[in-house]
Formats: C-alpha cells, sequence, structure tokens
C-alpha cells in the first residue's frame, strides 16, 4: 500500500495550488490544441458510427494533432489531475479507500487513450469492437468523474459542519459555564 504520507504532502496548501494550477493550465492547452467537438474522451456512451462521423470529420491533419495532443498533454494531465484528486479527497475525507476513485479515473483514462490511438491509426479502417470497448472505458471514466464530484462536495459538506458544529459546541459548554 502506498504510505499515508505521500496523500499527506499532496493535500498540503502548496502543492494543492501547484497542481490546480497545472491542472488549469493542461485544460488550457488541450482545448487549444484538441479537437473538443470531435474528441472522443470527451463524449459519454458514443455508438461505432458517432466515433468515425467525428474521426471522419477531422482532416488528416487534425487526427494526427488529435494523437500527439493524446500523446503530449493528455498522458501527463492524468497524473496531474489524478494526483489533484487525490489530494483533495485526502483533505476532505481522511480515508485512503476514497483515494481508490482517481486512481480509477486514470487507469480508465489511460487504456481509453491507448484505445483512441489505435483508432486513430487504423482509420480509415473502421475498428468496431475496438470503438465499442474505448466507449465502455470513457462512459466509465465520466462515471466515476462524477463519484469523484460527489465525494468532494459531500466531503466537504461534511468538513464544513463538522467544524460549525464543534464550534456551536464549544460555544454552548461556555455558556454553560457562565
Amino acid at each position: 500500500m502506498i504510505p499515508k504520507a505521500i496523500f499527506l504532502s499532496l493535500s498540503r496548501r502548496a502543492v494543492l495550488i501547484s497542481l490546480t494550477l497545472l491542472f488549469l493550465v493542461f485544460n488550457f492547452l488541450l482545448n487549444y490544441f484538441l479537437p473538443s467537438e470531435y474528441a472522443l474522451d470527451l463524449k459519454f456512451a458514443y455508438t461505432v458510427e458517432q466515433a468515425y462521423i467525428a474521426i471522419g470529420n477531422l482532416s488528416k491533419p487534425d487526427r494526427d494533432l488529435y494523437r500527439v495532443g493524446i500523446l503530449a498533454l493528455d498522458f501527463p494531465y492524468m497524473f496531474v489531475y489524478g494526483m489533484l484528486a487525490s489530494g483533495l479527497l485526502f483533505l476532505v475525507w481522511k480515508k485512503p479507500k476514497v483515494l481508490l476513485i482517481p486512481l480509477g479515473i486514470v487507469l480508465f483514462d489511460l487504456i481509453e487513450n491507448i484505445l483512441i490511438i489505435h483508432i486513430l491509426d487504423s482509420y480509415p479502417v473502421e475498428k468496431p469492437i475496438m470503438v465499442t470497448w474505448a466507449s465502455i472505458i470513457t462512459t466509465c471514466k465520466w462515471l466515476l468523474v462524477c463519484l469523484l464530484a460527489l465525494f468532494l462536495l459531500v466531503g466537504t459538506v461534511r468538513l464544513y459542519l463538522t467544524k460549525n458544529f464543534s464550534i456551536l459546541q464549544h460555544q454552548n459548554s461556555e455558556a454553560k459555564e457562565i
């Protein structure tokens, strides 16, 4: 198991701020260099037909740029958002088990990227089974992203309420002493 100290360091303010800035830079670069309206990794539960329509709308240079964008930007981005999500989850939950969520997202994203690169490399030859698997993996990734958002929201609310409840208890105990 990964030592708790790693997650403690990821949940430090300076590290979280740095990871957030990197996250924003990668998002900007990905939006600038990758065709978001045709990017399969941004779609949810797409069909083989939808995938090949999206890929077919890209010129050869655009498909090449998409491939390079996945390799040069999306692969490192996975580690940035994985560490950021892990740090935030550990900050609000303090439980290592919830860190399986960002790990799952990163693993699904890795498999998805490998499949999309193979799909792009084989185009115009269609690989329906590979596209179906890519769609399933992408959908699983987005479901885990939703779960991550839910855990972050619930954890933040729980942390806020716990903090305010303990302040209230402290104020009540002081009032009783008077």
